[in-house]
């Protein structure tokens, strides 16, 4: 009877044992399957774990981080101030739930821009054993990122120094003022921040996508503007109008000033016409 208890016993045993083994294997494939760098430190900053990912991120061994302190292999050496500033802030638990960006050298000398996100490391009796942090390379999404910002800042660049009036406006239902969404240096120096000077100019004109150009003047600036409109789709999907009115005030009075010419011009010519005939005829 007592050899039928140890077998089952023993039997027991290797069937908690293969689960067990099963369990560890399947996490393991499961870590070494995840692509966000993973390391986890003490208390004291000291790395108790790093994953795969974190390796293959940063061409070291895990031999080489367990168990380190600072400075970490992975940190610049010309950042170093910068880098033992963030780990004092995990370590106190005020760094960002943002996250940080922080810059990263391979241990070939390379380097790629990287957010941690730092969380708390809880045991199982709800004891916090250090820090856990998380680990991504937005290398390329910041270089994205800052190849949009730069081509923004060209565009609005542009628009800024054009010596034409630029608004966009979105009609509203809830306010019959509708509003304005966006104008430029030119416009805001002649009609401030409101929509009013955009609807003065387009309640002249046809906002049809062929809409020829019409000219139009405005007497609260004393200005003659030829105005251009197109219905366009913003970036949050409705359909605005942009108005581009482009200032043609001295070409307008230069236009009158050369009629006004012609006129004399002509009246002079008929009054020397009058005159020579009178001679003729005295």
């Amino acid at each position: 009877w007592s050899l039928a208890v140890v077998w089952r016993h023993m039997q027991r045993r290797a069937i908690a044992e293969q689960a067990l083994s099963q369990e560890t294997s399947f996490r393991r494939a499961m870590e070494n399957s995840i692509l966000t760098g993973m390391r986890a430190i003490d208390m004291q900053g000291r790395i108790t774990y790093v994953n795969a990912a974190f390796c293959h991120m940063t061409g070291y061994e895990e031999a080489d981080y367990l168990g380190r302190g600072q400075p970490y292999p992975y940190w610049p050496a010309d950042r170093l101030v910068e880098s033992r500033r963030n780990l004092e802030l995990i370590l106190s638990g005020h760094a960002p739930p943002e996250g940080l960006e922080v810059q990263v050298q391979r241990k070939d000398g390379s380097r790629f821009e990287a957010r941690m996100y730092v969380s708390p490391l809880i045991d199982e009796h709800g004891v916090q054993t250090g820090w856990m942090t998380s680990m991504t390379d937005i290398t390329e999404p910041k270089r994205v990122r800052e190849n949009l910002a730069a081509a923004h800042r060209r565009f609005t660049a542009v628009l800024e120094g054009l010596d034409a009036a630029v608004s966009v406006f979105a009609p509203s239902t809830g306010n019959p003022q509708g509003e304005l969404l966006f104008a430029n240096r030119y416009y805001r120096q002649l009609f401030g921040h409101q929509g009013s000077g955009h609807l003065a100019l387009a309640g002249a004109i046809d906002d049809r996508a062929d809409a020829p150009a019409r000219e139009v003047f405005l007497n609260a600036v004393k200005k003659w503007f030829e105005v251009r409109s197109r219905r366009i789709e913003w970036v949050d999907g409705r359909r605005v109008q942009m108005l581009i009115a482009t200032d043609i005030t001295q070409r307008q009075e230069a236009e009158e000033m050369a009629h006004q010419q012609q006129e004399k011009v002509a009246l002079t010519s008929r009054l020397i016409t009058m005159g020579e005939m009178a001679s003729s005829i005295a």
